[in-house]
């Protein structure tokens, strides 16, 4: 009977535990399609540290582009930050909240703004942060089809997206100025390659 009696028991808090772990799912409400979108984009941003790109800002030329996250020394302290490197001999170094240094490249390239070149670049956290940041407030985010729109800092940008997988692979942005078209590609972070773009910068090897 104590045995019959304790598994009565077990069993009416199981249930109970259950039954309020559904009752709290089904009070939470259901994101909306455009926060599900953006998460799906900012795991892919999150995902990978090394993006390669292909892009035009106005009427210029295509210039092709590398932007690796990583870990950078900078007086002494270890601080995450972005090198944005184009073919032109651009080479672009953003570590927050007081770095951000450019040199070589174009007339045009230094006069652009360094987070339009980071957009175009599809610098991973510029990108992951604020997808992050609009899903969780289900404001800020437009959807048409493929394409998912939102604001950052004066400039729109527009994300194509696949279908499938979510995965961004193109994007548009657009300010008061100029407008910019990019194709983006993640890739996975090697030894060499890490070098090879982080030359002359002061990387934290880890």
């Amino acid at each position: 009977m104590r045995g019959a009696v304790t598994l009565g028991i077990a069993g009416t808090l199981t249930a109970a535990v259950l039954g309020a772990g559904f009752s709290v799912q089904m009070a939470l409400p259901t994101p909306p399609r455009t926060s599900q979108t953006a998460i799906r984009a900012a795991t892919w941003f999150e995902r990978y540290r090394l993006v390669e790109s292909t892009f035009t800002l106005g009427d210029g030329p295509t210039v092709h582009g590398t932007c690796l996250q990583d870990w950078f020394v900078l007086n002494g302290h270890h601080r995450r930050g972005a090198v944005l490197r184009l073919d032109s001999g651009f080479v672009l170094l953003a570590v927050p909240p007081h770095t951000l240094e450019a040199r070589g490249g174009t007339v045009v390239q230094s006069a652009t703004p360094p987070l339009v070149l980071l957009e175009l670049g599809g610098c991973p956290r510029v990108l992951a942060r604020r997808l992050s940041t609009l899903a969780a407030q289900y404001r800020g985010l437009t959807q048409t089809g493929n394409t998912l729109a939102f604001d950052l800092k004066g400039t729109r940008v527009t994300l194509t997206l696949d279908p499938q997988s979510g995965r961004p692979r193109a994007l548009r942005v657009v300010t008061s100025a100029a407008t910019g078209v990019s194709q983006i590609r993640f890739t996975a972070v090697t030894t060499q390659r890490r070098r090879e773009i982080a030359r002359g910068l002061p990387l934290y090897e880890s």
